[in-house]
C-alpha cells in the first residue's frame, strides 16, 4: 500500500519550502522474529517536508497501538511503539557510503513514504516485549503465572536440575 505525497510546491518554491502532512496507515501484522504484533488500530503519522537543495528532508512521528504477548508469562496486552521519522529523499539517483540506494524523488514529484512508516515501527519494535517489568512470568515445571501467586512445585526439589547433587555434599 503506498502512501504517496506530492512535492512539486516544494521543488518548485525553492531551497527552505516546506509542507506538512498527517495521515494514518494500516502496517499490517508486524513480525520480529517469532513475535507477532497486531494492531489495534491504524497507525498515525505526521511529517513536514522541506527542501534542503539536493532533496527533501522528511522528519516527523509515527506511532502505533499494538497487541502482543507478554515473552515471560504468555499474557496478552496492549502496548504503543513511537518513533521518529527521519529521511532525505534526493532528486538524482545517489548511494550512500556502503553502495546502497538512497530514496528518491519519483519522476511525478511524488514520494512513497510507506517504506519510511513501516522501517520507522519495525526498529521500535521490543525483542523482549513484557506487559510489566516486573513480571514473574511462568513456573518452569508447572506453567503457573507466578504473577497470580506462587505454586507449590517451587518448594520441591528438582530431583534433574544440574546441581541438584550437591544437596548431598551437605
Amino acid at each position: 500500500m503506498s502512501i504517496l505525497i506530492n512535492l512539486r510546491s516544494v521543488i518548485t518554491e525553492g531551497v527552505g519550502a516546506s509542507i506538512s502532512n498527517s495521515g494514518t496507515y494500516d502496517p499490517g501484522v508486524l513480525e520480529l522474529g517469532e513475535l507477532k504484533f497486531h494492531p489495534t488500530q491504524p497507525a498515525s503519522w505526521e511529517a513536514t517536508f522541506v527542501n534542503a537543495g539536493e532533496g527533501v528532508h522528511t522528519s516527523g512521528t509515527v506511532s502505533l497501538d499494538a497487541r502482543t504477548l507478554c515473552v515471560r508469562c504468555l499474557r496478552e496486552f496492549d502496548l504503543r511503539i513511537e518513533s521518529r521519522l527521519e529521511e532525505i529523499f534526493y532528486r538524482e539517483p545517489t548511494t550512500d557510503d556502503h553502495g546502497e540506494a538512497l530514496p528518491v524523488i519519483r519522476d511525478d514529484d511524488t514520494i512513497d513514504i510507506e517504506p519510511l512508516l513501516r522501517e520507522s515501527l519495525m526498529v521500535e519494535l521490543p525483542f523482549a516485549p513484557l506487559h510489566d517489568a516486573d513480571c514473574k512470568g511462568l513456573c518452569s515445571r508447572c506453567g503457573t503465572d507466578l504473577n497470580e501467586g506462587d505454586c507449590s512445585c517451587a518448594e520441591l526439589p528438582d530431583p534433574n536440575h544440574p546441581f541438584a547433587g550437591l544437596k548431598n555434599l551437605l
